[in-house]
């Protein structure tokens, strides 16, 4: 078993390689078709004081995006530190990254909190609340950018894209909100799992997850309902995630700035729509970060925020290459560093732990028999005895010992010391008593 762990272990690691050399093999392969000397020309001379202000951006944004996570589980009462939950929110981040469709967050993070003490149903229903508020979030800003469609959709393949993916987007958002309000809707996806699971191709797959999409759908439905019940905690939250993704967003309006191009203040919201929209039109992409797509949707919209061409120049992709850099490559590092400060922290928290738990035991244990508590008493060389005498003369010599102590008292640590050793030997002088043994015979 634990070689199984092992080896899993190793492919998971091995795929979570595989998984970012793709990111960066994309993203080299976008920049190798074009020039890359007058992309780097356009980088090297953007504007500090902006590119810092972007980075502030991208900071903000990384700081805003657990509290929601946190002021939900402050509202159910769980016994885990703010502390704690933050840096489980951060690490969000890296691991949906590095994982197609952005699905490797959620699951990290359950199991985060169970190391933390949290119960798995408890950590599952904050994260469903928490998904369920980003997922709101998120398609507040891709509806204000349907408003520009026109103006960011340049061909009809982006067209087409962009139909897909906010079809997606919003039909994730309408079925979880239907799932969680109906309880006939979860009936009908439920039958809906029974007729598959008798298509033997696909029951062999899908009949082992049966019961754990019973699960999550109920699950749903009550994390929904304790929702509603705290207008105030999600009013809360709601407000931290749009906050966050306008952080997220306004990123690309600085770098806008940074490169020399005459974008007004009054233009940053249409800039921050056009994010949204090359975003959330690659959302169905199932590479790690939507890489490949997201960086051709963003050099596009680009091209149509500073009314270049319809055809993404050396600055446009200069800004892509910027942007994508801060937000996908630097907020992993980041966000990896708050993973490896949660491991270590673990780590030292159970090691300590276990050195509790020995030393506990330890003090708990009786002392071996091999080992004395008392300390040693000297030794006494006692006159070798050839016989043993009888009974009688025993008890007599018993008596005689008792009287020349009485008449010559010894000192008390000597009489102790003395007593002590007589009483050793005597019991392992004394002969054993069995009907079959002779008088005075010792074995």
């Amino acid at each position: 078993m634990a070689e199984q762990a092992k080896k899993k272990k190793r492919g998971k690691i091995a795929l979570y390689i595989v998984y970012g050399a793709l990111t960066v093999f994309v993203l080299v392969l976008i920049l190798s078709l074009n020039n890359i000397g007058e992309i780097l020309d356009t980088l090297a001379t953007a504007h500090v004081g902006y590119v810092f202000a972007a980075l502030g951006m991208l900071l903000l944004y990384l700081a805003l995006s657990p509290l929601s996570l946190c002021m939900l589980t402050r509202s159910r009462k769980n016994k885990i530190s703010f502390g704690k939950t933050y840096v489980i929110g951060m690490t969000e981040h890296f691991f949906n990254g590095i994982t197609p469709f952005s699905t490797g967050g959620q699951p990290f993070q359950a199991y985060s909190y169970a190391r933390s003490g949290v119960k798995v149903s408890e950590s599952t229903s904050l994260l469903i609340m928490n998904f369920l508020v980003m997922m709101i979030a998120s398609n507040i800003f891709a509806a204000c950018a349907l408003f520009y469609f026109t103006r960011f959709a340049l061909n009809a393949a982006m067209t087409v894209v962009a139909i897909v993916g906010f079809s997606i987007n919003f039909a994730v958002l309408l079925c979880t909100v239907v799932i969680a309000t109906s309880k006939t809707v979860r009936r009908f996806l439920m039958w809906c799992v029974r007729l598959l699971c008798k298509i033997k191709f696909i029951g062999k797959f899908l009949k082992p997850q049966e019961e754990k999409l019973a699960a999550y759908f109920e699950q749903v439905q009550i994390v929904f309902k304790d929702l509603a019940k705290k207008p105030i905690t999600f009013t809360g939250c709601l407000v931290a995630k749009l906050a966050a993704f306008a952080a997220q967003y306004a990123i690309t309006f600085f770098i806008i700035r940074a490169l020399h191009i005459d974008v007004g203040w009054d233009q940053m919201f249409f800039v921050m729509c056009g994010t949204a929209f090359a975003t959330t039109m690659c959302v169905f992409l199932p590479t790690p970060g939507a890489s490949g797509g997201v960086e051709l949707a963003f050099a596009m919209v680009f091209s149509s925020i500073i009314g270049t061409s319809t055809e993404p120049g050396s600055v446009a992709y200069g800004g892509m290459l910027m942007w994508r850099l801060m937000t996908y490559y630097l907020a992993m590092l980041i966000s990896l560093m708050f993973y490896l400060g949660f491991e270590i922290q673990y780590n030292v928290a159970r090691r300590r732990g276990e050195a509790i738990e020995v030393a506990e035991e330890a003090d708990g244990q009786p002392v071996p028999a091999t080992e004395s508590a008392q300390p040693e008493l000297p030794y006494v060389e006692m006159p070798a005895e050839t016989e043993e005498p009888a009974p009688a003369e025993t008890g007599n010599a018993e008596s005689a010992e008792i009287t020349e102590t009485a008449l010559n008292p010894v000192p008390e640590t000597a009489a102790v010391t003395e007593n002590d050793a007589v009483e050793a030997h005597k019991e392992n002088a004394a002969p054993e008593e069995n009907e079959n043994t002779d008088k005075g015979e010792q074995f």
